[in-house]
């Protein structure tokens, strides 16, 4: 048996990966970091960020294939990160902490549509 770090096999696993990392992401923000709101804050904090990733992980478990999913949760990420990185890392303005609220609002109604509709196309067109 080797040992060591093996590649990714398929895109579901990919896909998979980073719609962990993100929900890690959240939770951690969510639950260690906002420090300024009460138990009901940061468990409406966490549900509000996590739902992006649910719709995706839902569609992904639903899906026969995942190029447009992994690309989606890819750029989820990206964003995610960004936000985390322009309000706790290097805040610019005394309103970054805004990005918490509307990063998951774009994910939501932007990005999971149109990797899901991404998907559909790419499935759609291998057939």
């Amino acid at each position: 048996m080797k040992t060591g770090i093996s590649p990714l096999k398929s895109p579901r696993q990919a896909s998979r990966l980073l719609l962990t990392v993100g929900t890690c992401l959240h939770l951690i923000t969510a639950l260690f970091l906002a420090n300024g709101g009460g138990i009901v804050f940061r468990t409406a904090l966490c549900a509000w960020s996590l739902a992006p990733y649910l719709l995706l992980a839902l569609a992904l478990q639903r899906s026969k294939n995942c190029g447009g999913l992994l690309a989606g949760a890819l750029l989820m990420l990206l964003l995610d990160a960004h936000t985390y990185w322009s309000v706790f890392v290097a805040p610019q303005s005394s309103t970054a902490a805004l990005g918490l609220l509307m990063t998951p609002l774009f994910n939501l109604f932007c990005m999971v549509p149109l990797s899901i509709a991404a998907n559909m196309w790419l499935g759609h067109r291998r057939s």
